[in-house]
């Protein structure tokens, strides 16, 4: 069984948007319940139902916070199951919608949890709201989990199988590796699932997408102004970018969209 000892932080992902009441009354649920708890906003400006890329900023940013952290994802949550994941001391929260795919790792020792009703309204969460779960039963349960009065192998049975990922992982063979555009950033960069160990298979890769071609190079310091470059991002994947531009407007391509990385052809 991973172990998980709560530190009080819990971090909130969801496709919510800035507009409304419906993030601050999930905040206000979750301090109802843990007035101590320490709230991070990872995002909540991924794409509206689509869970891959929440996943993914997951699946990348958790190490970056204190073991015993909680991470509570609220994207499609529909009226499905629940999980609990736990890995390397971390709890994740969510629907079991593929969300929470990306963090299961049967390689290092991640248990995952179904969520039963009747065992977490032994706490008191019951949930008001079958249109609203994410304040009426995810966020007090996270307050819970985050304050240590309950402990996630105490949620409900483990489970073998979960609903996979909505996009699959990028894949590589000997001549090429295939992946997908995840996601944009303010900046305009597309961001794929493409992880660095695949693009170091190649000697000098070259990276393909929209019906063009890119080197990859260090950094965006390596281009002029309206150059477009491919490069390995802070968090370990790679990404097409055009300095000081938008790539996605300038390629007209966004979330969803292949990417490819092969050997470059020798110069004639």
């Amino acid at each position: 069984m991973s172990l998980f000892q709560a530190s009080g932080v819990i971090t909130l992902t969801t496709d919510f948007g800035n507009r409304g009441p419906y993030l601050a009354v999930m905040k206000g649920m979750i301090l109802k319940g843990f007035p101590e708890a320490r709230m991070i906003d990872l995002t909540h400006d991924t794409f509206v139902h689509w869970t891959a890329e929440a996943a993914f900023w997951l699946e990348r940013s958790f190490r970056f916070f204190p073991s015993g952290t909680v991470h509570l994802a609220v994207v499609d949550p529909g009226g499905g199951d629940v999980i609990a994941v736990v890995r390397e001391g971390h709890v994740f929260l969510g629907p079991d919608n593929g969300l929470l795919a990306a963090v299961v790792d049967q390689f290092r020792g991640t248990d995952v949890y179904l969520v039963e009703s009747a065992r977490v309204g032994t706490v008191g969460v019951s949930g008001l709201s079958q249109n609203f779960r994410g304040r009426d039963f995810f966020a007090p349960l996270a307050a819970e989990l985050a304050a240590g009065r309950v402990r996630p192998d105490k949620l409900g049975p483990k489970l073998r199988e979960i609903v996979p990922s909505a996009v699959p992982e990028a894949e590589v063979d000997s001549k090429q590796a295939i992946g997908t555009v995840i996601s944009t950033d303010p900046f305009g960069n597309l961001i794929t699932n493409i992880g660095k160990r695949l693009v170091e298979r190649f000697e000098h890769p070259e990276v393909t997408a929209g019906g063009r071609s890119f080197p990859v190079n260090v950094s965006y310091a390596d281009v002029a102004p309206g150059e477009f470059t491919a490069l390995i991002n802070s968090f370990g994947t790679l990404e097409i970018a055009r300095a000081q531009q938008s790539a996605a407007d300038s390629l007209s391509l966004g979330r969803g969209a292949p990417v490819t990385v092969k050997e470059r052809a020798p110069s004639r």
